[in-house]
């Protein structure tokens, strides 16, 4: 979290103070404090937070590690210098998003989601967005779509690409670009759909990268490693040493509840 303070004075930090206000605590927490050449974490933040600014050109940014969903919230910077009775403020928000699973499970015929967004207090704007795909049978990576500011035309609002090939007509933007939001939606997977997604999402110089492997649901019988799998009576699963109730819809049965095994 960027913290300077712009001045062509020659004048020195003495203190810092990061305070976070998230409405959870009755009083504001203090994050880290710099004072006397030393920087001290405190708190919940001890060993999470650290000053990684250069003092010496005015620069009290924050690095944050392993962020909590309680981590959300305002942070304010303040930064004194010497023989000044200013205080120089800075206020950063910092928004938690919740955690999307590596893997997706889908059927053939399904519409998935998949996010890719860049959190940054940098006031940067994407430039450019990649999403490849890799079927594992082979090295080399396919384009699912593109995104290049650069290219970008802004009357004919050209500047996205989709590949030609598989995923043709089938991968649509659901992000907000202007908001680092380079979230797709692929629709009508097939069974080549699957493999493992990535993004590449760049701010300028800065960039995010997010795997996501598609996948089929798995075989009950092979997964557990069952040595016999039938049905007995109607609407029951039998195995080794479990038994599962299931529900036939579409000629496709789906288990539902069990005892001792799947679930």
């Amino acid at each position: 979290m960027g913290c300077v303070v712009q001045s062509t004075e020659e004048k020195h930090v003495v203190k810092v103070d990061w305070i976070l206000s998230n409405g959870k605590y009755a009083e504001n927490e203090y994050v880290l404090y710099y004072y006397s050449n030393l920087s001290v974490p405190t708190g919940r933040f001890q060993n999470r937070s650290h000053l990684v600014g250069d003092i010496l050109r005015n620069d009290g940014s924050l690095l944050l590690q392993n962020v909590q969903e309680d981590d959300q919230g305002t942070y304010t910077c303040e930064i004194r210098r010497k023989s000044e009775s200013m205080v120089f403020k800075k206020l950063v928000e910092l928004r938690v998003l919740p955690e999307e699973p590596k893997e997706l499970t889908v059927h053939v015929g399904d519409s998935v989601p998949m996010g890719c967004f860049f959190q940054s207090t940098k006031e940067k704007h994407v430039t450019k967005v990649d999403w490849m795909f890799s079927s594992g049978k082979h090295n080399k990576e396919e384009v699912v779509w593109r995104y290049d500011f650069d290219s970008y035309d802004f009357k004919e609002r050209s500047g996205f690409f989709q590949n030609q090939g598989r995923f043709r007509n089938r991968v649509n933007l659901m992000g907000d670009i202007s908001r680092n939001d380079g979230s797709i939606m692929l629709q009508t997977v097939k069974e080549s759909d699957q493999g493992v997604y990535t993004c590449r999402i760049y701010l300028g110089n800065l960039e995010s990268r997010k795997t996501i492997e598609l996948m089929w649901p798995v075989d009950f019988a092979s997964h557990w490693g069952l040595k016999e799998l039938a049905v007995v009576g109607e609407g029951w699963w039998w195995g080794d040493d479990w038994k599962g109730k299931y529900l036939s819809v579409s000629g496709q049965r789906h288990l539902l509840v069990s005892a001792n095994g799947p679930s």
